[in-house]
C-alpha cells in the first residue's frame, strides 16, 4: 500500500491545508515571520516534549520485564504510533497559530461590522452587552472564564481517555469530525475575517470584566490570540457540540458530567465578548456538518482500505469428466 492509502483522512485535510498555507507565505514576503515565530514558540516544543517523556516511560513499564534495549525500542515505538494518532490535535494547534499571524497579513480589512448587522437584525441588541448589563456578575464572569478555558483541555483528555481503552472506532471518528471542524472554521477564519466584539466595539464595553487587566486569564487569552481574525465561525461552539455529540454515543457518563460545563462554554462565548450571535450559529451550522460528514468518510475509507479476497474458481466435475472424456478419445483415436 502507498503513502496514499497509509494516510488517513485527517491526515490527508492537514497535509492539504498545510501546503497552501505554506504557499501562502512563499507568496507573501510577510509570512516568512510567521513560520519563524512558529517554529521558535517553546509552548509546543514544551508541550510534545511532556508528552512524549510520559508515553516513553509509561511505554517502557508496560514492555515488561525483557530486554533493556528491546523495552527501549518498544517504548520508542509507543511514542511514534501515540504522537500519529494524536497528530490532528497538534496540527489544530500548530495551524490556528500560523493563521493567528497570517489571517491579518491576508485580510488586513475586517467584517465585523457586517456580522453586527446581522445580530441587530435578528436579535436586535448587541448581545455580549445585553447579557453583561442583564446576568453581569464578578461571580458570574469567574464561571464562565473557567468554561471558556475548557475548550483547550475537553477534547485532547477524551481523545486520550477513548485511545487508552483502545476504543479506536469512537478515537477515529472524534479525530476526523475535530479535523473536518476545524478545515471549516479556518477557512471561515480566511473567508469572513472578524476580531470580535471586545477588539472591534470598544466604545460600547468602556467597563473591563473582573479577569481583564492585572494579568488575568482573559488577558491571557487575549494576549494570544492578539488580533487574529478568528471569530466567525465560533470554534468553541463548534468543537463542543461536536464533542458532546460523541460523548452522548461513545460515552454518556462522561457527556453528562460534561454537559453543565459545555453549556457555560456556549454562553461565555458571547458574554465574555469574545463572539458575535451569529458566530455561534455558524459554530453550530459548522459542528452539523462535521458530524455529517465524519461517518461517511470513515465508512468509505475503511472499506476502500479493505484488500478484496480473491478465491480461485474451480472447475466443475462434470468439467473434468468431459475433459478426461475427450483426453481418452483423443489416445484411442491414437
Amino acid at each position: 500500500m502507498g503513502l496514499g492509502g497509509r494516510l488517513r483522512p485527517e491526515e490527508w485535510l492537514f497535509l492539504t491545508f498545510s501546503v497552501v498555507l505554506i504557499a501562502l507565505m512563499i507568496y507573501l514576503g510577510e509570512g516568512y515571520s510567521t513560520l519563524v515565530k512558529l517554529v521558535g514558540n517553546w509552548r509546543f516544543g514544551a508541550i510534545v516534549l511532556g508528552m512524549c517523556a510520559a508515553i516513553f516511560l509509561r511505554g517502557y513499564w508496560r514492555a515488561g520485564g525483557g530486554h533493556g534495549l528491546d523495552r527501549f525500542r518498544t517504548a520508542l515505538t509507543t511514542v511514534g504510533r501515540t504522537l500519529r494518532e494524536f497528530s490532528p490535535l497538534w496540527a489544530c494547534m500548530v495551524i490556528y497559530e500560523t493563521l493567528h499571524d497570517l489571517t491579518p497579513v491576508l485580510r488586513p480589512h475586517v467584517v465585523d461590522q457586517q456580522l453586527i448587522a446581522i445580530d441587530h437584525a435578528v436579535v436586535g441588541v448587541d448581545v455580549a452587552r445585553w447579557l453583561n448589563d442583564h446576568i453581569g456578575s464578578p461571580a458570574m464572569t469567574e464561571v464562565l472564564v473557567v468554561c471558556y478555558a475548557s475548550y483547550g483541555f475537553a477534547t485532547p483528555i477524551y481523545a486520550a481517555v477513548l485511545y487508552l481503552q483502545g476504543r479506536m472506532g469512537p478515537f477515529r471518528d472524534l479525530s476526523l469530525a475535530i479535523t473536518i471542524t476545524a478545515f471549516i472554521g479556518y477557512l471561515g477564519y480566511m473567508t469572513v475575517p472578524a476580531v470580535g466584539p471586545y477588539v472591534f466595539q470598544t466604545d460600547i464595553y468602556p467597563d473591563l470584566l473582573p479577569q481583564w487587566g492585572h494579568n488575568g486569564l482573559l488577558d491571557t487569552i487575549n494576549q494570544v490570540k492578539g488580533t487574529a481574525r478568528d471569530c466567525f465561525p465560533s470554534l468553541h461552539t463548534a468543537m463542543t457540540t461536536v464533542l458532546l455529540t460523541l460523548m452522548w454515543r461513545d460515552a454518556r457518563r462522561l457527556f453528562w458530567a460534561y454537559l453543565p460545563i459545555a453549556l457555560g462554554l456556549y454562553l461565555s462565548t458571547l458574554y465574555l465578548r469574545v463572539h458575535y450571535g451569529v458566530d455561534v450559529a455558524a459554530g453550530l451550522v459548522t459542528a452539523i456538518l462535521a458530524l455529517i460528514l465524519t461517518p461517511r468518510i470513515n465508512r468509505w475509507w475503511h472499506h476502500r482500505q479493505q484488500e478484496p479476497v480473491v478465491i480461485p474458481r474451480q472447475r466443475s466435475s462434470s468439467s473434468t469428466v468431459r475433459l478426461s472424456g475427450a483426453a481418452t478419445d483423443r489416445q484411442s483415436s491414437r
